[in-house]
């Protein structure tokens, strides 16, 4: 049995973001990659879609000089053919605060001959930005 083509793609991204070595995520990344990160751009810039190798190498580099990864963990995972979906928890250090983080991200890949040609990335953006703003954010009681 072969390896999934995820585990490829996550030691590339990791080594991507906290390396900035991208030769290897550029070598599993098809040419038209269609990539979307959805969270609150306002705060993030490398959220949002983008298309292409190009783009998708750029919001890592976006990523890595924001932030540092420190530890993930898979929660849950599901493996097709050619596609895959995980929860996962990040612990990361934005840069310019120093301080520590957590989130929760949910992918969603597709791959086509070994290379990435989908991902959708869900981010628990309230979470996140309770914890990039130190406090927590009062939401008006709708019911």
């Amino acid at each position: 049995m072969t390896e999934h083509s995820l585990w490829r793609f996550s030691r590339a991204l990791q080594r991507a973001v906290n390396e900035r070595q991208t030769d290897q995520l550029e070598s599993v990344l098809d040419d038209n990659v269609d990539w979307a990160i959805y969270g609150p751009i306002d705060m993030f810039a490398f959220f949002g879609p983008r298309r292409g190798k190009r783009a998708a190498i750029d919001v890592i580099r976006q990523i890595s000089e924001t932030v540092q990864v420190h530890r993930y963990e898979r929660e849950s995972i599901m493996l097709g053919e050619d596609n895959a979906a995980s929860l996962m928890r990040y612990t990361i250090t934005p840069l310019k605060s120093g301080h520590r983080i957590s989130v929760r991200v949910a992918h969603f890949v597709q791959f086509s001959g070994g290379r990435l040609t989908s991902l959708r990335a869900l981010v628990d953006t309230f979470d996140l930005v309770e914890q990039v703003l130190g406090r927590q954010i009062h939401l008006p009681q709708i019911a």
